[in-house]
């Protein structure tokens, strides 16, 4: 039986942590809607945490200084 869902047959296995360890303790047999939607979930955090160190984090409009706050700007 599945080991994530318990109702349908094992029919794939998949990698309890992702990543490259094949070893038996690693592994664990699924069903195949399990594993299709397991890994889809995995895929997009691995995708995300690329994407994340590609570029710096943007500021938020709100905290980005007005024009007129800047130092070269004397107040009249």
């Amino acid at each position: 039986m599945c080991r994530l869902c318990g109702l349908w047959p094992s029919t794939q296995v998949d990698h309890i942590a992702p990543g490259d360890d094949h070893g038996l303790n690693n592994l664990q047999g699924v069903c195949s809607g399990c594993h299709a939607a397991k890994s889809a979930s995995e895929g997009g955090r691995a995708a995300a945490a690329r994407r994340s160190r590609l570029r710096p984090p943007e500021r938020h409009p709100g905290e980005l200084p007005r024009p007129t706050d800047r130092p070269d700007h004397a107040h009249e």
